[in-house]
């Protein structure tokens, strides 16, 4: 198998020395690739990698050298897994990618198989832009599915499936994304036509406030606060205006989410500047139907387009860690007043710089104006439609 810049082909013995360099000895490939590692040249057994039909060298084409590997596994009734890696030296030149895509057309187009998926472990934006850049897309969250390197690791899945009128031509390569991953990206845009995120207006916050009522309304409390909250976070100081987004649908508002500077007091006396957001709320009618998180990834790449480095709030891993959230606690970062032990799996961040917190521990503090008091919240209620508080299973307060 080729593609413009490599060549995919069974492992050789004469690729001991490249596969020992480049996956086996390289650290940062086992962070993120589940191998074994090995110490020394001497005392590495190669000869579990030879001969293998689920096994391919991904080669640079002009020098023959193995840079990575790529495999499938779990084939069964069409559907299979598949995982790769690519030594450190060579990240960030769009290997990866190249190698997944002329994979999938292989296993999908090729070998006939109708599913194809792979995961990563949660947090690692750089997997999950490959598995988007080749149109894969996400199909579900397991929390602390395996244990490697000493810890439990959460992952996530993504997966492709082969549509009958669809053919995977090329592999991604420099010049651009594969056929699947643009029909992909056809089908998003079909199940979110009609759809509009734009900044909010001051002439519709009242409307935004109902929209945040009635989706909070006896979720986590009998009634909600979270109308209120938004409406004092925007004379905050800490309000980020040029992140505070509505999602429009057939010209109907839908949805709404705010982003608000904060920081973290890191242990060695330093503050660091985070963002943190929400409330995030969809229409109820349409909740659980990819609104929610289609504006989110939204937001997310306009805080990351402005040059913020990273998101802490208090959210369910379930949803967010759909677009790339994982525990803050892996990060060294603790929630503020929560005593040592206790249950901090609320508790949330995604980095929107890679390394951009590598170093650094302390403590998360929530903006104050997140704060309100419950007899404020009342008064403010009444300028509202009446609605009945009920007291639900699966309220937290």
């Amino acid at each position: 198998m080729e593609t413009e810049r490599l060549i995919l082909d069974r492992v050789k013995e004469t690729d001991k020395e490249d596969y020992f360099h480049n996956i086996s000895h390289d650290k940062k490939v086992l962070e993120t690739f589940v191998c074994r590692y090995a110490d020394s040249l001497e005392d590495f057994d190669f000869t579990a990698y030879l001969g293998r039909d689920d096994l391919f060298a991904i080669r640079l084409k002009d020098t023959g050298r193995l840079i990575g590997i790529i495999l499938y596994f779990d084939e069964q009734d069409g559907v299979c897994e598949i995982g790769y890696g690519i030594g450190s030296e060579h990240w960030g030149q769009g290997y990866a990618a190249e190698a997944v895509g002329r994979f999938l057309k292989y296993l999908l187009c090729e070998k006939g198989l109708h599913t194809v998926c792979a995961s990563y472990f949660t947090g690692n934006d750089a997997s999950r832009r490959v598995m988007e850049k080749c149109g894969m897309a996400y199909d579900r969250f397991s929390e602390k599915e395996l244990t490697y390197l000493g810890v439990e690791r959460d992952l996530t899945y993504y997966a492709i499936r082969k549509e009958p009128s669809v053919l995977l031509l090329n592999g991604p390569s420099s010049a651009g994304k594969s056929s699947i991953a643009k029909a992909l990206q056809q089908n998003l845009k079909n199940a979110f036509e009609g759809c509009i995120i734009r900044r909010e207006k001051t002439e519709e916050r009242r409307a935004v406030e109902n929209l945040v009522r009635e989706s909070f309304w006896n979720v986590y409390r009998p009634g909600c606060s979270e109308h209120y909250v938004i409406h004092v976070l925007r004379d905050d100081p800490a309000f980020v205006k040029e992140l505070d987004f509505v999602m429009e649908k057939d010209g109907r508002l839908i949805g709404q989410n705010m982003f608000m500077r904060t920081g973290i007091d890191a242990d060695d006396g330093r503050v660091i500047p985070v963002l943190t957001m929400g409330p995030i709320g969809i229409t109820p009618e349409l909740k659980r139907q990819g609104y929610g998180k289609h504006l989110l990834d939204f937001c997310l790449e306009k805080a990351t387009a402005m040059g913020f480095g990273a998101v802490l709030f208090e959210g369910n891993i379930g949803f967010y860690g759909h677009s790339g959230f994982t525990y803050a606690r892996t990060f060294g970062i603790r929630y503020h007043d929560l005593p040592e032990g206790a249950d901090d799996s609320f508790f949330l961040c995604r980095e929107l710089i890679p390394g951009y917190l590598d170093g650094i521990t302390g403590v998360y503090q929530t903006p104050k104006g997140y704060y309100v008091d419950d007899a404020d919240v009342e008064e403010f209620d009444k300028a509202f439609p009446p609605k009945e508080k009920l007291r639900l299973p699966g309220q937290i307060f």
